[in-house]
């Protein structure tokens, strides 16, 4: 990037971001003195905000457009993804009923004949879907819709009759078929998707598919921090964080290539096949407030990306129909946190950190006790106060006017994203920033609407406060993103 395109860098947001982060380091240093067992989070946090300035820089540096080449369509990924898929589910399934460690070569010349068949139907419909996109070329959209209509009516029939089938045999002959099944149903899967909303689509994008992977290897692979399983590389790395930018982009380049066929639900329904993956492996790690922050995310985006009233509606009485089924589908802990929010008295010994920080908070008035001199963060009552709860240690120690400061410069980096957005040059780059702009806003008012008590304890660190590195590289990767859109905001001469 030249001198000229550096002129148009936004240095107010940088130096927002950068004046909010070390007030973040201040206050984890506050919040962690004479704290055993958490070794230096001060240094650690000053590592990853000079990693995260450096990374936002060389991100800025490059043309965000050049993403569009990391989502280059590869039409193989998509068999290739199922056909593993298939093996992950009948070596899992092998390794179940013989109770072993792994799969030995005695043990998997059962599974070789169900693995091949699978990956043979799955390779077939990738061919005939093919043949039929040639075919769509060349033939009218009625006609063409009208045959694979019939065809799919015809794959729901054979599918309920051998259902019907399968019921019939009873459990005691169904283990042998078991591996068959599995293969059987990514083909039909495949197949139908095929002749509707072609959600496995995406699984052409290699840098959607690498982020999956990633996050699949969590369950395998990944250590176990604060009940969740999500980290990587001895716990120095979280897909999920990652998962935020990647999914931004991948909707971005969705949604700008799409921006046409808004009008049709379709598309709609694509974008939610496209956030459900990483969303439900998120959720089984399990780290709902993640998960909801990438639904925020799609929000923000797809309202953005100029959604219709209507499929708002419809999604919005959909969800509501839902409702019961995504309570019970709850884990525990998470049912618990949401009735200890409207009903405190049920479990006191749950809700006094929240108390805690709410008797913080309160006690800072207008400038403070002083910093390292708040009570309840020095004598330790108030928990894990350098990451969830450290907005409450900043209002107890800056007191109304510390706090205010966190809550304005928060805002003030929203709104210059906000602005950046608006003066985009085109539609990816209008809803990259737009998308950094939703995990701003919404972990900002989760944060801090739990620490007040007006919101549901949900794990979400304060953006560029809390203690993480993870989250903090993260927002630097968005924002420099953000700042790469911002250089590149005005028309080239031959536009």
């Amino acid at each position: 990037m030249g001198k000229r395109p550096w002129r148009r860098f936004d240095w107010m947001l940088l130096g927002a971001l950068l004046a909010l982060s070390a007030y973040g380091v201040i206050m984890i240093y506050s919040a962690t003195i004479d704290t055993p067992g958490v070794g230096d989070p001060v240094q650690r946090q000053s590592l990853y905000l000079g990693v995260g300035t450096a990374l936002l820089l060389v991100v800025a540096s490059v043309d965000y457009r050049l993403l569009e080449i990391l989502q280059h369509p590869l039409s193989f990924l998509t068999p290739l993804v199922l056909g593993l898929l298939n093996i992950v589910a009948v070596a899992a399934w092998q390794i179940k009923q013989t109770k072993a460690a792994a799969l030995t070569a005695s043990l998997l010349a059962p599974v070789v004949t169900p693995l091949a068949i699978g990956l043979v139907l799955i390779l077939f419909v990738f061919a005939v879907d093919r043949a039929w996109l040639t075919r769509s070329d060349q033939a009218s959209s009625r006609s063409e819709i009208s045959f694979r209509g019939l065809i799919f009516i015809g794959v729901l029939a054979v599918v309920g009759m051998g259902a019907l089938l399968i019921a019939r045999l009873g459990p005691a002959r169904l283990p042998p078929l078991i591996p068959y099944l599995f293969g059987l149903g990514l083909s039909v899967l495949y197949l139908l998707d095929c002749l509707t909303l072609r959600v496995t689509d995406v699984f052409r994008n290699l840098l959607y598919v690498s982020t999956v992977v990633l996050l699949g290897a969590v369950f395998e692979i990944g250590q176990v921090s604060g009940g969740a399983q999500s980290w990587l590389g001895a716990g120095a790395v979280q897909p999920s964080e990652m998962a935020k930018i990647v999914l931004i982009v991948v909707l971005a380049k969705f949604l700008a290539d799409h921006e046409e066929r808004m009008e049709e639900l379709g598309t709609v329904l694509v974008t939610l096949g496209i956030v459900a993956v990483p969303i439900v492996l998120i959720y089984l790690q399990p780290d709902l407030g993640t998960a909801i922050v990438l639904i925020a995310i799609w929000m923000a985006m797809m309202w953005t990306a100029g959604m219709r009233l209507r499929h708002w509606i419809i999604l919005a009485a959909g969800g509501a129909a839902a409702l019961p089924l995504a309570w019970f589908g709850l884990q525990d802990y998470m049912r618990e946190r949401l009735l200890l929010f409207f009903d405190p008295a049920s479990d006191p010994d749950s809700y006094f950190n929240i108390h805690q920080a709410l008797v913080s908070i309160g006690s800072g008035g207008l400038i403070g006790k002083g910093l390292t001199h708040g009570t309840q963060s020095q004598l330790h009552f108030l928990r894990v106060r350098h990451t969830d709860f450290i907005f409450a240690v900043a209002a107890e120690e800056m007191g109304f006017l510390g706090a205010l400061a966190i809550i304005g410069l928060l805002f003030f980096i929203l709104w210059r994203t906000l602005r950046i957005a608006e003066r985009s040059r085109d539609t990816f780059g209008r809803l990259i920033a737009a998308g950094v702009a939703a995990i701003i806003l919404f972990q900002t008012v989760i944060n801090v609407g739990m620490n007040l008590g007006i919101l549901p304890v949900t794990g979400l660190p304060l953006p560029f406060v809390s203690y993480g590195g993870s989250s903090l590289i993260t927002l630097m990767i968005g924002m420099g993103l953000v700042e790469s859109v911002a250089v590149r905001h005005r028309k080239l001469e031959f536009d």
